[in-house]
């Protein structure tokens, strides 16, 4: 009789026990999916079937310390428990190959197949009681294998062969984990039943379940990289992995990406724990909302829900459901929460695109449903924006080293002087047809993209050589907006005063004009960076007072020589009553602080002719003239000085 050594068995059990105990800890407050209920299931299956093996071998060790119905009881329940485990691993690694598969022909049918082949394993186990196929007691009560004991190895070989074979068919849209799994499961299971095979005295059952558990808890368990730390879902790593291998295998997906509005409101009445618990249950709400969905935190109060698409009315079911929960508060505890949201729809039919593409447009759309604080569905419209967005950025990006874009001038008028003394530089660009691209869209898109930047220097260059050139009679100063990249360059001062110094212009032929957002930033290093610009002899415009971020303070903490009205201010002016008393109010108080005052955006003779009677310094605006090209301004200013000679 072979006395078999249970040493490997007792390391296997600790093994599992440690990873068992892992496994628990590092949950937390993570989701019981099927996938973590079936690998909880192949540990415990895996320890039972060590457990009955090493009370199989001892009672098999000692003939006649049990009953012989009691020994053959013992041995046919660890035969069907480990193939019971075999089977167990063999569906979590099918659940792990499929994961990211929507079609579940696949998975049932492998469902089906491993049923079936452990319902043959078991009739072989029940045929052993009346044949001892698989092992029987001699007439001296000793155990003996049978002729097709080795039928316990040939079960997991048929499910790693089908297994293989799956893998191969989904190989697009199988991640990496599960590649790793499978160049290195079957060599370690070979070697170890190799080993058992050769040595069949050194007991090694357990010790391949544990190892291939302890392959498979490396390997997914213990990521959590791919895991947020504060609500357990799914995070933007995974997201990207998962939409990658989604589109990859071409799969037809739908993706929902929520955005929370005015979250802050929200910490700020109730405390960052209590924010923190709301995020929490929203991502709760997210991933249990689908059947097949996940839910995925990929940004601070952003998150993205995939799920298979069939066709756009389910779809659209699936957007409704969900803007459904926003119209109720969330409840937690005794608080009431309401929530905003917008949100971005995006179905991908499977056609050939690459994930970056995928993520591009949702991007967008998300962009989109911001700014209409609503909900935005990728459609036809929605991509022929999107692709003229991406033309506009090829042209610029192409407009830079082509030195293509254009620098127009609008006359400034000097109330004082009754002239023309001043213009503002706007930058103009065409597309390649000739067709003019608004500024509103091509310099948001600037500094979004980061070309900001260049584009600001291609300006303040041309402003110099036209200033040098001396060929605009009249023209004293010109102002040049600066974008939030700019002022936050540390060598700004400099760098101006290095144009300045190259074209031979004094520091009072330019001036800049910042927004009060550049302020709200950072207000100490708005401070030190103003001041080192005034140092340089560079007169500061306040560009857009009036347009919500204004407030008095920033004028007085600030080095402004001139304050400029947005014309949102003077709109109802004469008319209303009220905007007058406001605008003569404004004017008194900034002239006894010692600042000059333009107004912008003029477009009627009276309202001109107003402004001047009420002590406005300069008045800028369409009524006395539109941005023009430098030929235009130079030939506007000429005429301006042939009447002031006649």
């Amino acid at each position: 009789m072979i006395r078999w050594s249970l040493m490997g068995e007792y390391f296997s059990l600790i093994l599992l026990g440690i990873i068992f105990i892992r496994y628990y800890c590092c949950e937390g407050r993570t989701v019981f999916s099927l996938k973590k209920k079936v690998f909880l299931f192949c540990l415990l299956s895996a320890a039972a079937s060590i457990v009955l093996n090493i009370i199989t071998v001892v009672t098999i060790s000692n003939p006649g310390s049990i009953p012989l119905w009691l020994g053959m009881l013992l041995n046919s329940a660890y035969f069907i428990v480990v193939g019971g485990s075999c089977s167990l691993f063999a569906l979590f690694m099918f659940l792990l190959t499929l994961e990211h598969v929507y079609d579940r022909h696949c998975i049932r049918m492998a469902s089906k197949v491993l049923l079936s082949l452990y319902i043959v394993y078991l009739l072989a186990v029940a045929a052993n009681l009346f044949n001892g196929c698989l092992f029987y007691y001699d007439a001296a009560e000793q155990y003996q294998r049978g002729p097709f004991n080795r039928i316990v190895f040939l079960l997991p070989i048929l499910q790693l062969c089908f297994l293989g074979w799956c893998y191969i068919r989904n190989r697009s849209s199988v991640g990496n984990s599960m590649v790793y799994v499978m160049w290195t499961m079957p060599p370690v299971v070979l070697l170890l039943s190799l080993f058992q095979v050769f040595y069949p005295d050194f007991l090694l059952n357990g010790m391949i379940s544990a190892f291939v558990s302890l392959i498979l808890f490396l390997s997914f368990q213990t990521h959590t990289g791919d895991r947020d730390s504060l609500t357990g879902i799914r995070n933007r790593n995974s997201f990207m992995t998962e939409l990658s291998l989604r589109v990859r295998g071409r799969q037809r997906i739908q993706i929902l990406v929520v955005s929370l509005l005015s979250f802050a409101d929200v910490n700020l009445q109730h405390g960052h724990n209590f924010g923190d618990a709301v995020l929490y249950e929203c991502a709760r709400y997210f991933d249990q909302l689908f059947p097949l969905g996940h839910a995925f935190r990929t940004g601070n109060v952003t998150f993205a829900i995939m799920l298979p698409w069939t066709d756009d009315e389910t779809a659209h079911q699936h957007l409704q459901q969900l803007q459904s929960r926003f119209r109720a508060p969330w409840i937690l505890g005794d608080r009431s929460c309401p929530l905003s949201c917008c949100i971005a729809d995006l179905c991908y039919d499977g056609h050939e695109a690459t994930a970056m593409e995928v993520l591009e447009q949702l991007e967008y759309t998300l962009a989109r449903a911001k700014e209409e604080r609503g909900v935005v569905r990728f459609d036809d419209t929605i991509s022929s924006q999107m692709r003229r967005r991406q033309e506009i950025i090829d042209i610029m990006r192409q407009s830079i080293r082509d030195r293509r874009f254009h620098v127009w001038y609008q006359p400034i008028y000097c109330c004082h002087d009754d002239v023309f003394c001043s213009a503002e530089a706007l930058l103009r660009l065409d597309d390649y047809e000739g067709n003019p691209i608004s500024p509103n869209v091509f310099i948001p898109l600037a500094e979004k993209n980061g070309m900001i930047g260049e584009l600001t220097w291609i300006v303040l260059e041309e402003i110099c050589k036209f200033l040098s050139s001396g060929q605009a009679p009249g023209l004293k100063t010109v102002s040049l907006n600066l974008s939030m990249q700019q002022l936050l360059d540390p060598g700004l001062a400099g760098r101006i005063q290095r144009y300045l110094t190259e074209y031979q212009l004094s520091p009072d032929c330019l001036k800049v004009e910042i927004t009060e957002r550049f302020l709200l930033h950072d207000a100490q290093y708005a401070k030190r960076q103003l001041a080192s610009l005034a140092a340089t002899g560079i007169q500061i415009y306040m560009d857009d007072f009036g347009t919500g971020y204004s407030n008095l303070s920033s004028v007085l903490d600030y080095p402004f020589s001139f304050i400029k009205l947005d014309r949102s201010l003077v709109l109802h002016v004469p008319e209303d009553h009220r905007a007058e008393l406001m605008l003569r109010t404004l004017l008194t108080l900034f002239h006894s602080l010692g600042k000059r005052v333009v107004v912008e955006g003029v477009e009627s003779e009276t309202l001109a002719n107003y402004l001047k009677h009420c002590g406005a310094d300069m008045i800028q605006g369409f009524y006395y003239a539109a941005p023009m090209p430098k030929q235009e301004l130079i030939a506007f200013l000429s005429r301006q000085s042939q009447q002031q000679n006649a």
